[in-house]
């Protein structure tokens, strides 16, 4: 049953579903890859499967527009795979189960993809249309954006000949982008002594309940990160010893849940549910993530957890738990509201000799990423002097993408904007990752813009497309394009 039927535009939402369908999680892309160069097979359109793995797909200027100068538009063809707890879906083998009031399009306990499944359901019903004016097309849809920008990494730029890029990557209806942030990846090691234990009693304490959200566009709202609150607990534990912690998973989302194993030789349930209770009466959520809880269970893991065997470092999980740096460092001084430095721990594993865990470091500025490189430098350094640090290294570096003062695709945008709307948009920066401040690097005298229809909490299984903006961003685009001549 084709559950977007009824949707309009009706080919936007149609090639929206078949996209769905196909497994296409950041690192899981060759099926989506394929789907993509069978499309252009079929309709007779050139393409190209570069060596960086991404697709770029060539169709020739409708007529009247044989001449004009190439329009890129681009999107990627990842996407997060994030579940709620409960949901037992492999989403590296299953498409997602897709579901729609008629107002918003989700998935049923998973990310719903929108970000950027959005941009490809776009190009495809553009390519798949003859009826939509246009000049020449160079559609590039990159891989594994997600993760580190790695397509757009790889790709080489003498595949285009266009200089005017529409990134279909934001999330926000009226907000034409024009600068974001660039970032890096900070993974830290520490080696910890551990034994395997068999305690007589086994517990689980879990953090659950929180937002969440991505770690760049909702670093700003104040969202609590479930390693942090998993600290609160551990406080007024003692005479236990630490085993397995495990939650997040994504380093470019604020973790919702994380929960930590531990191991006694006393019964200490009566004990462990009063510090829950109160963890849970202190409100540490607030009004920003007042769904957050606190529990405690009991578990029997039959001697598979190794625990930390030294007591004296328990105290020094506790203290990276509550003190690593994370969220907003900076604000911008030159756009309003703006956040200019962040980080996020995103990932934290503990489970045997090796505790680890990636920081992903964003900025505007390559000062504000090279200083919080530092703050954290300098963190892992203080815990890993006292137990054994083995090494930071960075990867996955992407540039910001700076705001140019000339640009003509701007300003085209903004008037028909205008028109289609009768109000100015909002022209500003953000302060996430987009595959721009590549492409500005790479390609000479690129001129882009990053728009997008409003999908709410991306990177999370709340993820809503709003179906009517959907529809008139799609107008907005066939306009722009109408008029590129």
């Amino acid at each position: 049953m084709h559950v977007l039927q009824e949707l309009e535009p009706k080919k936007v939402f149609e090639f929206f579903e078949e996209i769905s369908q196909i497994p296409h999680g950041s690192g899981n892309t060759a099926q989506i890859a394929a789907y993509c160069m069978d499309f252009a097979k079929q309709r007779g359109l050139r393409a190209v499967h570069d060596a960086g793995g991404n697709v770029i797909i060539y169709a020739s200027g409708t007529e009247g527009y044989e001449n004009s100068e190439p329009v890129i538009i681009q999107g990627h063809m990842d996407m997060v795979c994030e579940k709620t707890p409960d949901c037992r879906k492999n989403m590296e083998t299953e498409g997602i189960d897709l579901a729609t009031d008629g107002k918003y399009v989700w998935a049923e306990g998973t990310t719903l993809g929108g970000d950027d499944g959005i941009a490809l359901a776009y190009i495809f019903a553009l390519l798949d249309s003859d009826d939509i004016p246009h000049p020449p097309i160079e559609a590039l849809i990159t891989r594994d954006e997600e993760t580190g920008m790695y397509g757009a990494m790889d790709f080489d730029p003498s595949v285009v000949s266009g200089t005017k890029i529409l990134n279909i990557d934001s999330e926000e209806e009226g907000i034409l982008t024009v600068s974001c942030a660039g970032g890096i990846t900070a993974h830290c090691v520490f080696e910890l002594p551990t034994q395997l234990y068999s305690p007589t009693y086994e517990y689980e304490i879990s953090v659950t309940g929180l937002l969440g959200g991505h770690s760049g566009a909702d670093i700003g709202k104040g969202r609590l990160n479930a390693f942090e609150m998993l600290s609160k607990p551990l406080e007024y534990i003692v005479d236990c010893y630490f085993g397995t912690i495990s939650g997040g998973g994504k380093m470019n989302v604020i973790p919702q849940n994380a929960s930590i194993i531990i191991g006694s030789d006393e019964d200490k349930l009566d004990e462990l549910e009063q510090i829950i209770n109160l963890c849970n009466d202190r409100n540490y959520g607030g009004e920003t993530d007042s769904g957050l809880q606190f529990s405690v269970k009991k578990i029997n893991t039959e001697g598979e957890v190794k625990y930390i065997e030294n007591k004296c470092y328990l105290q020094y999980i506790k203290d990276f738990l509550k003190f690593f740096p994370t969220g907003v460092q900076s604000m911008s001084e030159s756009i309003d509201g703006m956040v200019e430095t962040s980080l996020n721990m995103g990932v934290l594993e503990h489970n045997g000799t090796i505790l680890s865990c990636d920081f992903l470091i964003r900025s505007n500025t390559e000062n504000g990423k090279a200083s919080v490189i530092e703050v954290v430098r300098k963190f892992t350094e203080s815990i890993g002097n006292k137990i054994d640090f083995v090494k930071m290294t960075l990867s996955g570096d992407y540039p910001s993408w700076e705001c140019r003062q000339d640009s003509s695709l701007r300003e085209l945008m903004v008037e028909v904007f205008e028109e289609q709307y009768g109000r100015k948009p909002e022209v500003s920066g953000i302060h996430a990752g987009l595959e721009c401040g590549v492409f500005a690097k790479k390609i000479q005298n690129a001129d882009i813009v990053s728009i997008g229809p409003d999908i709410a909490d991306i990177h999370t299984p709340n993820e809503r497309l709003d179906v009517a903006s959907a529809g008139r961003v799609w107008e907005y685009v066939k306009e722009i394009l109408r008029r590129s001549k």
